[in-house]
């Protein structure tokens, strides 16, 4: 049996096992979003098989990608098809990987080719230890610690360290590192530890939305980009196709941008019948609409924000983790801003 083969067979028994514990729990809302985006990978899957035998275009890369897909899919489903610990357990490692991740960014930048010396360690070091703290934090439901651990305690704590090293080189450019380190893969992606106390079916509202919005972005500017191509006088067109940060992603027009988060509104509100019921009622149609055109711009902010890090440092993709995908933080780029506006909008107004 080929190494393909044993994957296969693994993340199909990941996939009926996670699929049969939603069905023992009970949990059916979970369990109808799942099997539409089980639905949605199988479509994926045929039409990459048919690319590949077509030799396409691209045909590789949608493979690899939707192949990445299943496999995080198939992992989110066992974070929150089982116990709460290993929803935890699942979101910490995903802030490690993230941070791990950007301070190899960090090392570009800076030309880094050696391991770093025990002083340079030492608050990256610090800055890992915050993962835990957090989602320990998370898990007992400590709020008003959990709010400020990070962007003031570690945030004071790390120019101390700097001071006790008796350092006076590069302080002001490793502290904005470190700092921006914290603040993206501890504090805003951290937010999903605490979100999942609101139910899992929050995370999955945020998660999938944001995804989506990636989804619909990417189609909606090929068919607006081919609209103007096809009536290149018109301007509704020539409006529509305006980039909005051309030297960070000449491909982001504010068309797509303003189109693509009414249309993520519009799913928000197909989320409503199937939102668990919040200490302070159910989630309305309104408010669901709000929260969804919120994820459809900061979820675009986010990506173009990690564009224009990208095109500082030089590289294309953050890693190469994911296949057809680039780096963990490239998946992640737009949940990093999406997260922490939804979780305290749900939380604001329901929790």
């Amino acid at each position: 049996m080929t190494k393909e083969a044993i994957k296969s067979i693994l993340l199909i028994l990941i996939i009926f096992v996670s699929l049969g514990i939603l069905i023992y729990k009970h949990n059916y809302s979970m369990l109808l979003i799942m099997q539409v985006i089980i639905g949605l990978l199988l479509f994926f899957s045929i039409v990459s098989k048919v690319l590949l035998i077509k030799k396409a275009q691209m045909a590789e890369e949608i493979s690899a990608r939707t192949m990445a897909w299943w496999w995080m899919v198939a992992v989110f489903m066992v974070a929150v098809a089982t116990h709460r610990i290993v929803s935890f357990f699942f979101l910490g490692l995903l802030c490690f990987l993230a941070l791990r991740e950007y301070f190899s960014l960090v090392a570009i930048e800076e030309g880094l080719t050696g391991p770093l010396s025990l002083k340079d360690r030492l608050p990256i070091i610090l800055s890992y230890s915050a993962i835990p703290v957090t989602a320990y934090l998370a898990y007992i439901k400590w709020y008003g610690l959990y709010i400020i651990i990070v962007p003031v305690y570690f945030f004071l704590l790390i120019p101390i360290i700097f001071v006790l090293q008796n350092r006076t080189q590069n302080v002001l450019r490793y502290l904005g590192y470190l700092s921006i380190g914290l603040m993206f893969f501890v504090f805003n992606l951290g937010h999903s530890l605490f979100m999942i106390n609101l139910g899992a079916m929050a995370l999955l509202f945020c998660f999938f939305l944001t995804e989506a919005r990636d989804v619909l972005a990417f189609w909606v500017g090929r068919g607006l980009a081919a609209k103007e191509a096809r009536a290149p006088e018109a301007a509704l067109f020539k409006i529509l196709n305006a980039k909005i940060a051309e030297s960070i992603n000449p491909k982001k027009t504010w068309g797509a941008g303003i189109i693509s988060a009414l249309l993520v509104a519009i799913l928000a509100i197909a989320f409503v019948p199937i939102m668990p019921q919040f200490p302070k009622g159910r989630l309305s149609l309104s408010f669901a609409a709000i929260v969804g055109l919120a994820i459809g711009i900061l979820g675009l902010m986010g990506d173009l924000v990690f564009s224009m890090i990208k095109r500082d440092i030089g590289v294309k993709d953050t890693g190469s983790a994911l296949p057809g995908h680039g780096g963990i933080i490239d998946r992640l780029n737009s949940l990093i801003f999406t997260i922490p506006i939804t979780f305290h909008l749900l939380s604001w107004r329901y929790g």
